[in-house]
């Protein structure tokens, strides 16, 4: 194009010299004016690129403005190449823009396809969260519904009673407990062979030392003190340099729940049948009971 352009300006200049008065246009309008149509037609020119269209628009109108009040050859040439690049580079941005558009687009599908198979797994998983809540409660109210309601043992009017042997009475206590007390230990920290005789002998001395203090509870609390204390001493005794010491440890042991008595398990025979039944206090020799056998208070 600029070879062309090179070889036209060199003809209007000798037209010029040779005294003609009209010069032809420049092709540079009529390739400007092209590619500018061609932008136009383009639909993603108006939508992604339409500043740089109108920017080359305004660029070819200049040109043509100028060629037609006979301004000077050059002017015009440049103005027509620049809005040639002008409409071309619109529909260059435009070819971007709408790839990128369709980029950010197809970005934007696959987070919403992501955020719709999370909503989904979220919905499945409440769902089932009450599916299973319901069927606890459905649970729960067959159980309620097939619990037996609470016996009544009281006499019913005018219904005669009867005395019957009871053969066992077994006491039922509930389930053991723990129980926790702190003692005193003697810890080595120090390098291996504790003299055991040593600890030994000194916790008997410091025992009987720690006995002659006080009375009662105190007593006993200054004959424990004294005991670890002398174990301490005496373990350290023709050892090398180290650090021996006691300290507080935790001991717990589960014991029975003697005292408390959950129920009373009775076993009673009436007319030659063996029957059973709980009771809060230890009974008699008999218990009563109506004709069936079922106790009566």
């Amino acid at each position: 194009m600029f070879g062309k352009s090179a070889t036209f300006a060199v003809a209007v200049a000798i037209l010029a010299a040779s005294g003609c008065a009209t010069i032809p246009p420049d092709p540079a309008l009529d390739n400007a004016r092209l590619s500018l149509d061609a932008a136009r037609r383009n639909p993603q020119v108006a939508t992604y690129a339409l500043a740089e269209l109108n920017q080359a628009a305004a660029t070819l109108r200049q040109a043509e403005d100028l060629a037609a009040h006979g301004g000077r050859y050059d002017d015009v040439h440049q103005l027509a190449v620049l809005a040639n690049q002008r409409a071309v580079a619109a529909q260059d941005v435009a070819r971007l823009r709408s790839e990128q558009a369709a980029l950010a687009a197809q970005r934007n599908a696959t987070d919403a396809r992501i955020q719709a198979d999370i909503s989904q797994r979220q919905a499945v998983a409440a769902q089932s969260q009450a599916a299973e809540a319901q069927r606890q409660a459905d649970e729960a109210q067959r159980l309620a519904a097939a619990a037996p309601a609470p016996y009544d043992y009281q006499r019913r009017p005018n219904e005669p009673l009867y005395e019957a042997p009871v053969t066992s009475v077994r006491a039922v206590v509930g389930p053991p407990q723990q129980r926790c007390w702190v003692e005193r230990q003697v810890v080595d920290t120090g390098s291996p062979g504790i003299n055991v005789p040593g600890a030994v002998v000194g916790g008997v001395v410091g025992g009987i030392l720690g006995h002659q203090i006080g009375s009662g509870r105190g007593r006993d609390l200054a004959t424990g003190i004294g005991a670890a204390g002398g174990a301490v001493l005496g373990a350290n005794v023709g050892r090398s340099p180290g650090t021996v010491y006691t300290q507080d440890v935790q001991r717990c042991e589960n014991v029975s729940t003697v005292g408390r008595l959950d129920y009373w398990d009775v076993t009673y025979d009436f007319r030659g049948y063996e029957h059973h039944v709980q009771t809060t206090s230890p009974p008699g020799r008999t218990i009563l009971v109506n004709a069936q056998g079922e106790p009566r208070v």
